[in-house]
């Protein structure tokens, strides 16, 4: 699956054009339930691996085509840690994108000395997982590298960039957390009616 994976972001060179593991196992995931590859010119359920190029947010975007048009999207984006953290890098959550983090935290099992690892996967929209807080220093901060980035630099062939990298706490993500976050994914995807006005599924809906 890596492989196939691989096809979609071309030949160039550098980690940011190889898939990861946990980017296969979302893709065999949700070809268990009948979505394939992106194919022009057929009606079915697709999706697209990075569909706005590498190293660039969205990782997966699931479609719906009919008669030969997308009539409905959903983009998602994959974090994964090994222990109770991921990076964002210069990156933030995303209004309207669904967020799947996988990571692993440390629990105390009764009449054991030894705590096990237990492995979790939080499901959640970009909008639903920061606090106000957070989401102000993070804007504080991208503003200020946005500056140091315009800044013209007297140099002759060196280019400098100001970058982040970002460390999110999981310990956020309580079971309680990740079961209303489902909840809200879950409620936020249903079809709108005439009674229920809907958020949009993606950014440019």
């Amino acid at each position: 699956m890596r492989k196939r994976l691989d096809l979609f972001c071309g030949k160039g060179q550098g980690l940011g054009n190889k898939s990861s593991d946990h980017e296969a196992c979302f893709a065999v995931v949700v070809g268990e339930f009948m979505f394939l590859p992106y194919q022009s010119g057929i009606d079915g359920y697709f999706y697209q691996y990075q569909a706005h190029g590498t190293q660039r947010s969205i990782d997966f975007r699931l479609l719906e085509v009919t008669d030969g048009k997308m009539v409905d999207f959903v983009d998602l984006d994959l974090k994964h840690g090994e222990k109770e953290g991921i990076f964002l890098n210069d990156g933030k959550f995303l209004d309207n994108v669904v967020y799947v983090v996988s990571f692993s935290r440390s629990v105390k099992v009764e009449g054991q000395k030894k705590k096990q690892r237990e492995y979790v996967c939080l499901i959640a929209r970009g909008q639903d997982i920061m606090t106000d807080k957070d989401r102000a220093r993070l804007e504080e901060r991208q503003v200020l590298l946005r500056k140091l980035n315009d800044l013209n630099e007297n140099g002759d062939f060196l280019v400098l960039y100001a970058r982040s990298a970002n460390r999110y706490e999981c310990k956020q993500f309580t079971p309680e957390f990740v079961e209303n976050a489902m909840m809200t994914v879950g409620q936020w995807l249903l079809p709108s009616s005439p009674q229920t006005e809907q958020e949009p599924h993606s950014q440019s809906a």
